[in-house]
């Protein structure tokens, strides 16, 4: 058990940008593509990993920044401070069974890969850290390490089938064909599927207000490098700074909204070769199944839209924050709602009207969930001592993944009458959206071309 547990934290601390290319590199080895090639593409997936991390790190901090000083200026007492979902998700990794997660991940795809439930190969085991999250989350709630083992567990199959149930909406949206995306805050879709059901019946697509038709109609104001720079003086202007710091900011997430779709195209530079070998690879083992390579949801991110629409929330998040009663949270870390706005995005393919009535309804309740789950953060901190925290304050994780589905886990586990209703409707929901996103998914695959499995 001890070197099991030593194995999957090494490559737990190499960090994505070098563990997923390793990963890649075996995986397209093993596919028959050449060793060559093989390195190449899984350098060129780490060399995107690190290049969007540092665009979004200039996001986050000149934005940031920003729209910190702007809560300052209030005077408003929040006491459990965001953390953001990269030390969130490391402080979970200091959970002692979390080392187990790996081979639970992996078996469970293995198994159901023989077994015909899913046509989805996850490489993403960067987000296996998600499960262990949802499984240490649950536990520490209900005391019990099985039930959120088991919670995990079910999150892990839920993944795959969205996986499965979205691929060619994917690629439609990516122009990446043989890919799909296991990624946990999809499964949102569960419970935003039937408002952007709903808006799509009485929301015509002539309102389709996404950012390339704005571009198309306002010339050089739809442009990123200028939305950026309009969109950062504004969030200055209210963070209190002086005329230099403004433009300042401005040019900085003018730069970001610039790189994002330029870095993004390095994904589907590294990505294609991988997914052509494991088309052929996987017609020959699995007699012509259509298996898709599931992978992070950075491929996504050559698109505008949910970019602009992050920005755009800032400041409802914070009018949300200083005015919502019962609140205690203070976003900072996790001020791009990336685990809310995307898989928007993906529901109403860009629709930024849609996206935005579906952020303004989502993000209270992103808000009271990092409330539910701030004490259990700082809990962990406190006893792994993964992080300080000071006398009086909290960690939280605003924009927590799939926030829905685990607070009814965790509070259903602890005997929360509300969450266990939730918990019975969930199943029906979760019924209803598969099926029906399957339905899309199929009329994507006749747009596309596509002669799909019977």
């Amino acid at each position: 058990m001890d070197i099991l547990q030593t194995v999957f934290q090494g490559l737990v601390d190499l960090g994505a940008s070098v563990f997923l290319p390793i990963v890649i590199t075996l995986i397209g080895i093993i596919l028959g593509m050449k060793p060559t090639k093989a390195f190449s593409a899984g350098l060129t997936l780490g060399v995107a990993l690190v290049g969007m991390n540092h665009v979004m790190s200039l996001m986050t901090d000149s934005v940031g920044a920003a729209a910190q000083a702007f809560v300052q200026n209030t005077g408003v007492q929040l006491k459990a401070l965001d953390m953001g979902w990269a030390p969130a998700l490391g402080l979970c990794w200091t959970w002692e069974y979390a080392f187990l997660m790996f081979p639970v991940q992996i078996g469970i795809n293995i198994l159901l890969l023989a077994v015909g439930f899913t046509n989805c190969l996850n490489v993403d085991m960067w987000n296996v850290g998600n499960k262990v999250c949802t499984a240490f989350l649950v536990a520490y709630v209900s005391g019990n390490p099985a039930i959120g083992f088991a919670c995990a567990i079910i999150q892990c199959v839920f993944e795959l089938k969205n996986a499965d149930c979205t691929k060619y909406r994917l690629q439609k949206l990516t122009g990446i064909p043989g890919i799909s995306m296991p990624h946990p805050m999809f499964l949102a879709g569960i419970y935003y599927y039937p408002l952007t059901h709903f808006l799509d019946k009485i929301i015509p697509d002539s309102m389709n207000i996404d950012a390339q038709k704005i571009r198309d109609k306002i010339g050089i104001f739809g442009e990123n490098h200028i939305m950026g720079f309009i969109v950062g003086c504004f969030i200055g202007i209210f963070g209190g700074y002086d005329y230099k710091e403004v433009l300042t900011l401005g040019v900085q997430a003018g730069t970001a909204l610039t790189l994002f779709p330029m870095v993004a195209k390095l994904f589907m530079t590294a990505l294609t070769p991988v997914s052509n070998g494991a088309t052929e690879f996987m017609k020959k083992k699995f007699h012509g199944r259509d298996i898709s390579i599931g992978m992070d949801w950075p491929v996504m991110a050559g698109r505008s839209e949910h970019w602009l629409m992050m920005i755009l929330a800032i400041p409802v998040i914070f009018i949300y924050a200083i005015f919502l009663p019962g609140n205690i949270v203070l976003p900072f870390g996790g001020l791009m709602d990336i685990c809310l706005i995307v898989p928007l995005f993906y529901l109403t393919m860009g629709n930024m009207l849609k996206m935005a009535i579906g952020t303004l309804i989502g993000l209270p309740l992103h808000l009271y969930v990092a409330s539910y789950f701030a004490p259990h953060f700082t809990k962990l901190a406190q006893i792994t001592g993964g992080a300080s925290v000071p006398k009086g304050q909290m960690l939280a994780w605003f924009g927590i993944d799939i926030l829905e589905l685990r607070w009814v886990f965790a509070a259903a586990s602890e005997k929360n009458i509300i969450a266990i209703v939730i918990l019975v409707v969930t199943i029906p929901l979760a019924v209803y959206y598969f099926k029906s996103i399957k339905r899309e998914d199929m009329e994507f695959a006749k747009e596309l071309g596509i002669k799909t499995e019977a």
